[in-house]
Order: structure tokens, then C-alpha cells, then sequence
């Protein structure tokens, strides 16, 4: 039978139509959290695809390539791929899948929430008003958004969608993106620049580019030092893009004025991390690409790729392009 190792999952409750569509579809269905060689050994060693709603790293790297003998793709939930070793898969013919269309409206919707929660002060009063203290004066907002001047690092299919849901608030948009012409960019109502020029200018600045080998700490101590000082900095997009050290630094010496992320290298939070002493810093724990409909929304899209790959059908979205499958595809009908 046709075999998915379900090897890792960040306490996603799992429905059960999950197995059960699995097994309609004549497809061996086995879930375990793995965390050592030896989970993996046991667990995915015949499987055919390996099976991830994780961003845990060190599963699927060169180090355990040997373990997946079988193996012809790896499939992760969401748009994020970093946790998984591109070039040892590519180079074994197996396929990394993943599923970037379905975070792209509750991740654009989480971002801009994370911009005017920072901005306009909302959380930061609450916590006031739960202290005793009613007083506008304590945390006035940061600024405003009409006519604003908003540079955003990266512009995929979250960026674009940022842009279209800000478009009434007529922000000039800046946008860094190597990969995107610029026509394509001016098509969309923003501007294309290079990253200093969007650092120097931009108010606010949104990073919602994907983690790779380009862009790990692409806004740095230099980067801060070229950003305005009433710059308010949102991620929205993996740990690891920003310097976190240098972040904490900038915040320390008010060299911006204040950050929104929704990923952070080192989670949960020490009682002791410098972080909880900034007022101006404001987190939450990774749920931009949660919908409404969670946990359903997390797995529906990604079975019904992996049915299809079960059939050999080749899946919608690769993330290692240019990789020669291993399998005998097709494309999808």
C-alpha cells in the first residue's frame, strides 16, 4: 500500500476525517510525532511520502536521507518549506510539496492586525487599563495610515494581498522584491526599490518574504541604522529574517520606534528575556496562517494533494523547482 508517515505536528488537534479519507483512498495512513532517528526509523522508513503540519527542523535533512527509502515527497502544510533540507530531497528526486495558497488571507489579515495593534497602541492600553490606568496620554498611537509610506520585504502572495486590503488608505508602497519585474510591481499600485531605499523611507516596514539562504538576517544592525526613527517593524513571515539580537539593541536605544511579530527564534518566552521588558514590542505565537475553520483548515488542502500524488498525479505547488521526481508523474487533470 501506498504509505504516509505523518512525522511531525505542532499540537494541531487531528479530526478524524483525516484517517479515514486516507483509508477511503486505499492509502496506509500512520501518525507519530517524530523527534529522534530512531521515531524515524520506525515510523517513515517504508513510507512514501513524509508528512509535515511542523516547523520543526532536523526530520527531513541529509543526515536521515538514508532512513526514507521510499520516499517521493515530502509535503508541509502552509508556504513555509525552511525546516526541510531543499537539496538533499532535490538531489534523491523527491518532491517537496506544501500548500501557500491557504495561509495567504489569514496571514495578510494577521499582519495588518499585528501594524495597527503596534501603531494605534491598542494592546498596550488594554494592559494599562487592566493595571488601573485609564490615560491616553500613557501610550498615544505611533502614527496614522492615510498616506502613510509602507515598504514591504518580499511580495508573494501575502505581500500582494496586504497591499490590495491597504489600497484604501492610500499608503505609497514601496516594495523589495529581486525576483518580481517591475512592471509587475507598478501593475499593483507600488513601487519597486532596493532594500535601502525602502528601509530609509518607509514608516513601516513589513517583512513577509520567505526564509532562505537570501534572506536570513536581512534586516540587520545595518539595516536598522538606515531605518527611520519612528520605524515600526512587523513580521510576519519566519524567524530568522530578522536579526533578533540587533532587533532588541535598536529597541533598546530607541533607534525605532516599535515591532509586531508573530515568530520568534527562541519560544516560549523566558520569564528573564529582555523582550517582555520592551512596552513597545508586541508578539503572538505564530497563528497568522490559523483560519477560522481550524484545525480543518490545516489539513484539508494537503490530503487532497496527497491523494492525487497518490495516484502519481504531480502536485500543484512544488517548492524545490527544478527537481527530476523519482516517481513516473503526470500532471493533474
Amino acid at each position: 500500500m501506498f504509505k504516509v508517515a505523518h512525522i511531525a505536528n505542532d499540537n494541531h488537534p487531528l479530526p478524524n476525517w483525516v484517517g479515514e479519507k486516507f483509508k477511503k483512498a486505499g492509502i496506509d495512513y500512520v501518525f507519530y510525532d517524530c523527534h529522534t532517528r530512531e521515531d524515524l526509523e520506525k515510523h517513515a522508513g517504508d513510507a512514501d511520502v513524509l508528512f509535515l503540519t511542523s516547523s520543526r527542523k532536523e526530520l527531513v535533512v541529509e543526515e536521515n536521507m538514508e532512513i526514507f527509502k521510499k520516499v517521493g515527497s515530502v509535503i508541509k502544510c502552509g508556504s513555509g518549506t525552511d525546516n526541510i533540507d531543499h537539496d538533499a530531497c532535490t538531489k534523491r528526486g523527491i518532491i517537496v510539496a506544501h500548500t501557500p495558497n491557504d495561509p495567504t488571507e489569514p496571514t495578510s489579515d494577521h499582519v495588518i492586525s499585528l501594524l495597527f495593534t503596534v501603531v494605534r497602541q491598542t494592546a498596550r492600553q488594554d494592559r494599562l487599563i487592566r493595571r488601573g490606568i485609564w490615560s491616553a496620554q500613557e501610550a498615544l498611537p505611533l502614527g496614522q495610515f492615510t498616506g502613510a509610506d509602507l515598504g514591504l520585504i518580499g511580495f508573494g502572495r501575502i505581500g500582494k494581498a496586504i497591499s490590495k486590503k491597504l489600497s484604501g488608505f492610500d499608503m505609497t508602497i514601496r516594495v523589495f522584491d529581486p525576483y518580481l519585474y517591475e512592471e509587475t510591481i507598478k501593475s499593483l499600485g507600488c513601487i519597486k526599490v532596493e532594500l535601502n531605499e525602502l528601509l530609509k523611507v518607509s514608516q513601516y516596514v513589513l517583512t513577509v518574504c520567505p526564509l532562505n539562504k537570501e534572506t536570513r538576517g536581512i534586516v540587520g544592525e545595518e539595516e536598522f541604522q538606515l531605518m527611520r526613527r519612528d520605524a515600526v517593524l512587523v513580521n510576519g513571515a519566519r524567524a530568522g529574517i530578522v536579526n533578533e539580537e540587533a532587533l532588541k539593541k535598536n529597541l533598546r536605544e530607541g533607534r525605532i520606534k516599535a515591532a509586531a511579530f508573530d515568530v520568534l527564534e527562541n519560544h516560549p518566552l523566558k520569564p528573564d528575556d529582555e523582550y517582555l521588558t520592551f512596552e513597545n514590542m508586541n508578539f503572538t505565537p505564530h497563528i497568522g496562517g490559523y483560519h477560522h475553520d481550524y484545525p480543518d483548515a490545516i489539513y484539508t488542502t494537503c490530503v487532497e494533494v496527497i491523494i492525487e500524488m497518490s495516484k502519481m498525479h504531480l502536485p500543484k505547488w512544488i517548492a524545490n523547482k527544478g527537481v527530476v521526481p523519482k516517481w513516473n508523474m503526470r500532471e493533474s487533470v
